[in-house]
Parts: structure tokens; sequence; C-alpha cells
């Protein structure tokens, strides 16, 4: 559907697939509970449509309300928790990292420093786990080193590449394995030595059963 005002066509998301990082995101950090029924459908629009608010205020109420109806059955929607293994962009194949039990030090700490800010951080903690697949066999494949500078950059590409969908699916397999193991962890520093050596069993059985997709 699209939204037309003085003959300028701005496209309504229907599905969160259709919703890139960057929207949801910009959308995210401004979005006031506060103010007014008319103010949060302006912020609605403005977010999801790329419309300013004065093509908003030139546009009939009849169109503004089709708007809000469609972008409201969106919001209704719950984006997918299904983790999305690999994505192309521009020619290039990215995979999630296939083997979280062996995150280097340096990878844990970057993802942990942006896991701090939530939402605000999401591309960056997209740009950590998506990497380049260097090469693969049958279902299995390696990804490309970590290196700060170059998730940076991903990071930056990511904002406007990858949509919601993909992305909350990451996200809610990578949160769901750190909860698991922040539980565990913060159990195993207060039991006794026999406890702890069971603890760190499963640790280890939990690790395991994440993805294990390297060569």
């Amino acid at each position: 559907m699209e939204l037309v005002i003085n003959k300028k066509e701005f496209y309504i998301p229907n599905k969160w697939n259709e919703v890139s990082l960057r929207k949801y995101m910009q959308f995210m950090a401004t979005y006031n509970e506060e103010v007014s029924e008319a103010e949060k459908q302006m912020h609605l629009i403005t977010g999801f449509t790329g419309a300013n608010p004065d093509h908003i205020g030139k546009a009939s109420k009849s169109v503004i309300n089709k708007a809000v109806k469609r972008l409201g059955g969106l919001m209704e929607t719950k984006p997918s928790e299904e983790l999305v293994i690999e994505f192309e962009i521009d020619g290039v194949e990215y995979g999630f990292h296939p083997n979280m039990r062996d995150l280097k030090l340096k990878e844990f700490v970057d993802l942990d420093n942006a896991l701090g800010n939530g939402w605000e951080n999401m591309h960056k903690i997209m740009g950590i786990l998506y990497r380049p697949i260097t090469n693969r066999k049958g279902d299995k494949y390696n990804i490309e080193d970590y290196d700060f500078i170059t998730a940076n950059n991903r990071a930056k590409m990511y904002l406007d590449s990858l949509s919601v969908e993909v992305v909350n699916g990451a996200a809610a397999f990578f949160l769901g394995i750190v909860t698991d193991y922040m539980k565990i962890m913060r159990a195993y520093s207060q039991v006794d030595r026999k406890t702890r050596r069971e603890r760190t069993r499963q640790t280890k059985k939990l690790l395991r059963k994440t993805m294990d997709g390297t060569l």
C-alpha cells in the first residue's frame, strides 16, 4: 500500500521484513508515550514511511486514517523469532556465528558492551554475529575472523540492509543463550566445589547445544 500525498508516494510496510533496522531504531528512540494521539500517529507514519511532518500535514484525514490502520496492524504483530542462518547482500554471503562456544575474548567483550544499550546498539551486535562466509562444506561453514573495525563498518551497512525480522530472530536466539549462561554462572559462584563441577558440565553442555557449524 502506498501513502500518496500531493502526488508523492511513500510505501507503508505490511510485514516486519519490510522494515529496516534503521527505521525501527529511530522509531523506538524517539517514541514518547506522553504525547497526544495525533502526535503518536504522526510519529508512526513518519517513522515507518519516511514521509516528513510537512508532507503528512498536507494529507487528508481519510488518507492518514488508512495509513494508521495499516501500521497499527503491523505494530500488533510480533516479528518472527526464527533464526535466519544466512543471507546475501550485494553478492556476499553472510552467516551467523557458527560456533558460539568458541567466541574469542575480544568478541565477547564487544558483545557485552553493545548489549548494555539494547536496541540502540543492535546493528553493532549484528555486525559481530553475522560475518562473511569464507568457505563451506555441506551445511557447515566458516566465517571471517573477528575484527572491530570491519565489524563496525558491517554494522553501519546492516542498518539499512537488515530487516527487523532478521534482527529479532538473531537477537532472540543470542539473548536466550546469554540469559541461560548468566543464570548458571550466578549460581556457580554460590555453591560448593562438587556442585560447581556439575554446573561447569551444564554450562559446557549448553554451549555445545548452540550452533556448532564450523568445518
